[in-house]
């Protein structure tokens, strides 16, 4: 019996209109979208996911991409290939990179100095980088790699966000902060989740925060989005015997896409809130979806299924 026989494909019918990979609304060419002027930073950008997210930003005008992670390597061949894509498309965008563990303080606080001493401002945050889990319950897992994942999944992603934050001129100009998450944090009996749930208990914990900062600091300042890069092969799916032709799977020009649109001024009205990047922008922006937006402050937030909040009585102790 395969894995597949007993799950359920993480799709969802939340607009009726579903994306498997780029289209017109959120294509990073378009003028309405344009990054022009903007440094971008992406943890996690050597590679798939945080590569292709680097790629979009350039295809939008992007001044500069910075992409970080612990492989030099990967780095300097991935560098390599934006500025290829870059020249293929006329693109002014430029690119650097710095090997950097989002864990460990010291290196995260080296970064955030070196760009201060050289007087680079970033004013789009991509948090991408990633520890995937074991295939062990929580009790099998050990605290020591259980807190490593903790370290690398929450710790470091809300450390980048403290030292972005902290710019000097962090408010001369509107900022952006992208949470790539997974949709591993609301699929509650998908059974590869259940195998492993140290990666959506710490995803869950860090986009958790993000909803909690959006409360902070209003959109027109600092845009929060936190969102599902969609359903993409890699490693997590090969340690499960699953080939690429046996699902279908996105292309990766759907989260670079969606990351570039969710930058803009259009994504406003997603300040705060959990999205997957396979949901159609146009229906999320009409009808009864932007209603619930408008109106209910914990719409597309984590929380308690079945739960109201009351006002409570004064005299209950």
């Amino acid at each position: 019996m395969s894995v597949l026989d007993n799950m359920d494909l993480p799709t969802s019918n939340f607009t009726s209109i579903s994306h498997r990979s780029a289209y017109p609304a959120i294509n990073p060419a378009r003028p309405e979208l344009s990054q022009a002027g903007r440094t971008v930073l992406i943890t996690g950008g050597g590679t798939n996911i945080g590569k292709a997210i680097a790629q979009g930003f350039a295809t939008a005008h992007a001044k500069k991409v910075i992409i970080v992670s612990r492989n030099k390597a990967v780095l300097s061949a991935a560098v390599k290939d934006l500025e290829a894509h870059a020249a293929s498309i006329k693109s002014p965008t430029t690119f650097a990179s710095h090997a950097v563990d989002v864990s460990k303080d010291a290196e995260v606080v080296a970064l955030w100095k070196g760009f201060a001493a050289e007087g680079t401002t970033i004013e789009v945050l991509v948090l991408n980088a990633a520890m995937f889990a074991k295939q062990q319950l929580l009790h099998e897992l050990g605290i020591d790699r259980l807190w490593q994942e903790f370290e690398i999944n929450v710790k470091g992603p809300l450390h980048f966000t403290e030292k972005f934050r902290g710019q000097i001129d962090f408010d001369k100009s509107p900022k952006v902060l992208l949470n790539v998450t997974t949709a591993a944090i609301h699929m509650l009996h998908n059974p590869i989740v259940l195998s492993q749930p140290s990666y959506s208990l710490t995803k869950a914990a860090a986009t958790y925060a993000f909803h909690q900062m959006a409360d902070t600091i209003k959109a027109e300042q600092l845009q929060i989005l936190s969102f599902h890069p969609g359903m993409l092969y890699g490693d997590g799916w090969k340690a499960f015997g699953i080939t690429e032709e046996m699902l279908p799977f996105d292309s990766l020009d759907l989260p670079a896409a969606f990351a570039v649109w969710a930058s803009s001024p259009e994504a406003h009205f997603l300040h705060g809130r959990y999205v997957v990047d396979n949901w159609d922008v146009t229906e999320l922006a009409s009808g009864d979806t932007k209603k619930n937006l408008d109106e209910n402050p914990d719409y597309l937030r984590l929380g308690i299924i079945g739960v109201r909040e009351t006002n409570r009585d004064p005299s209950y102790n």
